[in-house]
């Protein structure tokens, strides 16, 4: 592990001036310099290499969600221009016992909560380790470019302050009985275990977990789906009809957009948090953004994300819909029809997806404006090609259409998840507020 920490060393590159010859800027300053996003970039980079080396149970939001809030909050009292989240979180309270801000090296506080939320969530010794290696390399060059020790040792020390505070709130959102026992309710049109493997249902009671943000699901459940029907012609036919045709006619292009966006946590895929996650370092790379900016980023992202999950799967197991190879083998006459992808194991409608991915990319094209273009390549390590998007609305919108292709959703309950993500991104952006001023130009107070 130390060889690790002397090449993160050399890849990060050091100031060449002696410390005593550094001019420090004064906090905001630092916060708002382009290109400080680097240190969550890097954080970024070791938290998708290890979410391909430890299997947690399926999704990442959570964990994203909370250490974006740690991230946000060790560094927002450092720059007048951004507001802390105290009383605007769902509970979430400032820790009596936070130090003083006076001699702080923000980007020491900012990497010391990553650290530490990261090593909660991911307690083994190898990953521990990983996480020790990049936050001493961190430090090391936050000492080169002239930081004081001691400022450094501050920024350390309220970091982890503020990460504590975030764990112990994290710890009351209800989230442990998300997989409490559950008894699948039985009749017709009403969701089945699935092939392959004919796993139970996931995350029944995800829908009662504590949003982040307070009234963020509020008038978000989709209208329930078509009425079940077995009648051809009727709508319910149709739905199936049409995923059951798209599954014999796709072309190179369609294959490839389910394929890249699969996301199942099956130890080779990213999931669909960390593909999300890849994005993001793609765009802080690519507007060379501030820490606070970049934080604010990472924060604003996955607490939408976050909320959206739950949302999704309060209405999931609302209507508990039937998926695709269930219907289309038992009604259809295709016993031996599989999709593209693996469906799943948990109730069909709305696609999580959509309704998730649409909430992301809503909430970034708040805080980013229209008509970013960029181009993920999450997949590479695959052999996927990069796709290339002209907005980040375009990815939302094919992320979510890319379970049509795969076979294992309807049309109607992808456009039903795209309506619902939005809905629940626009509530968190006229809740949540970063900024405690205008720019120039530009609302960016959300």
């Amino acid at each position: 592990m130390k060889t690790f920490a002397l090449l993160l060393l050399f890849c990060f590159g050091t100031s060449e001036s002696p410390a005593s010859s550094v001019q420090m800027p004064v906090p905001d300053e630092k916060l708002e310099q382009p290109g400080g996003s680097n240190l969550i970039i890097d954080w970024i980079t070791i938290h998708l290499q290890t979410i391909r080396s430890v299997k947690l149970p399926y999704h990442h939001f959570r964990q994203l969600a909370y250490t974006g809030v740690a991230l946000y909050e060790s560094i927002a009292a450092g720059d007048k221009n951004y507001k802390s989240f105290v009383g605007q979180l769902n509970g979430y309270q400032s820790p009596a016992f936070l130090s003083g801000t006076g001699n702080i090296c923000w980007p020491a506080s900012a990497n010391a909560a990553i650290a530490d939320m990261l090593r909660y969530f991911y307690p083994q010794d190898q990953e521990s380790m990983r996480f020790d290696s990049l936050e001493n390399a961190w430090k090391q060059r936050l000492l080169k470019e002239g930081n004081s020790e001691s400022a450094v040792a501050e920024g350390e020390k309220y970091g982890s302050q503020v990460a504590l505070a975030v764990i112990e709130w994290s710890k009351s959102d209800g989230n442990d009985k998300a997989n409490d026992a559950y008894s699948v309710p039985h009749g017709l049109g009403l969701w089945e275990p699935t092939p392959p493997g004919f796993k139970p249902p996931i995350n029944p009671y995800l829908g009662n977990t504590r949003t982040i943000v307070n009234g963020s699901i509020d008038n978000s459940i989709p209208l329930p789906p078509p009425l079940f029907s077995t009648q051809p012609g009727s709508d319910f036919y149709k739905m199936n009809q049409e995923v059951f045709l798209i599954s014999q006619h796709l072309d190179e292009d369609e294959k490839a957009i389910a394929l890249f966006w699969d996301d199942s946590p099956d130890g080779q895929t990213l999931t669909a948090p960390g593909h999300w996650e890849s994005i993001l370092r793609t765009l802080l790379s690519d507007q060379n953004t501030s820490l606070i900016e970049g934080a604010r980023l990472y924060a604003g992202l996955f607490i939408t994300m976050n909320d959206a999950a739950i949302g999704c799967f309060k209405a999931k197991y609302k209507y508990n819909q039937i998926r695709p190879v269930t219907y289309i083998r038992k009604y259809m006459d295709h016993k031996d029809w599989d999709p593209l992808i693996t469906t799943p194991p948990h109730p069909e409608y709305p696609a999580a997806h959509a309704a998730i991915s649409m909430a992301g990319a809503k909430i970034l094209t708040k805080m980013l404006g229209d008509n970013v273009s960029f181009s993920d390549n999450t997949y590479s390590y695959r052999g996927y090609k990069a796709h290339h998007f002209n907005s980040i609305e375009e990815a939302g919108r094919q992320a979510g259409m890319s379970r049509l292709y795969g076979g294992i959703h309807y049309r109607n309950s992808i456009e039903a998840g795209f309506s619902q993500g939005e809905t629940i991104a626009d509530n968190i952006s006229n809740k949540l507020v970063f900024k405690n001023q205008i720019e120039r130009g530009r609302n960016s107070d959300k």
